[in-house]
């Protein structure tokens, strides 16, 4: 069995916030990489797509991606790697794996955070998706119009900075 953490939030018995995290720290940022990746594991898409990818790994993929989102939301400076590099193994995928990456990422977001902290992993994420994509499936790419879509959804739903 899993830890709370890494199941999908549904309240304070799995391990999920009673209200919306305002305030990012260290523990917000596992809490959303283990509730997402929990989420991704169960998911029929991605899931064996990662199990295949890290079998036996999960532990170490896990802390990885909390210090990948600590540098990025925080500047903790924790990442040592080349994501583009890291995904080359995967241009087997499609657009619609990414889709439902960004999908199932910006749900967990929504469950778990206000919405200005939420942003904070939503605007990075959307540009990461879109550069892999790019360097995945080439510069003619375009994304799928789902994909689009969500992006487009996300990035109009921007929170207002206090000195707009």
């Amino acid at each position: 069995m899993r830890p709370a953490a890494e199941t999908a939030c549904a309240g304070p018995a799995a391990g999920c916030p009673t209200a919306r995290i305002a305030d990012i720290d260290e523990d917000a940022v596992r809490l959303l990489v283990h509730t997402f990746y929990g989420r991704i594991r169960d998911d029929d898409l991605l899931g064996p797509v990662f199990r295949q990818a890290l079998e036996g790994r999960w532990d170490m993929h896990l802390e990885k991606m909390v210090a990948f989102w600590c540098s990025i939301v925080l500047g903790a400076k924790r990442y040592r790697g080349n994501v583009t590099q890291a995904h080359q193994p995967f241009s087997h995928l499609s657009g619609t794996h990414f889709s439902r990456w960004l999908s199932l990422f910006f749900d967990t977001l929504d469950k778990l955070f206000e919405p200005q902290a939420a942003f904070a992993f939503a605007e990075p994420a959307i540009r990461i998706a879109e550069s892999l994509q790019l360097n995945l499936f080439g510069w003619e790419y375009t994304l799928p119009p789902a994909q689009r879509t969500l992006l487009d959804s996300i990035r109009h739903r921007r929170p207002a900075r206090e000195h707009d």
